[in-house]
């Protein structure tokens, strides 16, 4: 691999590195090819983007049916016919999943009002990058919301809301956004939220100085990992797709050669 001294390290890699640290290794060695997971987190995601005429309509399991059309047909122009299978897959699951949609939609506009959840649903700052040197980490953010002066990071996950709170790797996300957006606005940004689409559900999370420093600990780990330094593996569940378990099993010493 070539030395590159402002190799940045993606947010998404500082969050992947609490699943698995070798995963970082991997996804820094290889191409990213398009994957099924990938392509079914690309149709939830454009289907977040068509959920602000469900909160509006009179008719919403009709304006849903219609979502869920339009994100279909918006991933296919997106990734092509090849994965219309994969795409007609993710719009069954979600079709499978209206009422849950449906009901937590309506019940965050009954905590929040029409206006700020449109807000969140339609806002006007979308896949937001942004780049810092100085952090070496960079991202695409999914929603940057205002708040007055102070920017606001929102993740559109594919995940089905935990019962709590977020999941830790989404933290650790926000935290990493949370810096870029500081240094880009120069203003502390303290807070974040995941917009869980499966079962829809809107949960905030305060950005705390121990998420800060996860997130800077997993950027200085990934940093290692481009001088060379293979960390182990952490098995789980997620192994099976995560598209590197050939090379995962190679002995650590064979491994480290070829990824030289």
């Amino acid at each position: 691999m070539q030395n590159n001294e402002i190799k940045y390290i993606r947010a998404s890699e500082i969050s992947s590195f609490y699943l698995c640290p070798r995963l970082v290794y991997f996804q820094r060695r290889r191409d990213h090819d398009i994957t099924g997971p990938a392509v079914r987190a690309g149709f939830f995601k454009a289907l977040s983007s068509h959920l602000a005429t469900v909160l509006s309509s009179p008719w919403p399991e009709a304006a849903m049916e219609d979502a869920i059309k339009h994100a279909g047909a918006d991933s296919l122009v997106i990734y092509g016919i090849k994965y219309k299978e994969t795409v007609d897959a993710a719009a069954t699951e979600a079709r499978s999943m209206m009422g849950k949609m449906i009901a937590g939609i309506a019940k965050e506009k009954e905590g929040s009002g029409e206006e700020e959840l449109m807000k969140i649903l339609s806002p006007s700052s979308v896949s937001v990058t942004a780049y810092s040197h100085k952090l070496r980490i960079s991202g695409t953010i999914d929603k940057v919301l205002m708040r007055g002066d102070v920017p606001v990071p929102v993740i559109v996950s594919a995940s089905d809301p935990p019962e709590t709170g977020v999941y830790s790797s989404d933290r650790v996300r926000l935290a990493a956004y949370s810096l870029l957006l500081g240094e880009k606005y120069d203003i502390p940004c303290s807070r974040g939220a995941v917009e869980y689409v499966p079962g829809w559900s809107l949960r905030w999370a305060e950005i705390r100085y121990e998420d800060r420093r996860k997130a800077l600990y997993a950027r200085n780990r990934a940093i290692e990992m481009d001088r060379g330094r293979m960390p182990d593996a952490k098995r789980g569940k997620w192994c099976g797709a995560c598209g590197h378990d050939d090379a995962c099993s190679v002995k650590p010493s064979l491994l480290g050669a070829l990824f030289k």
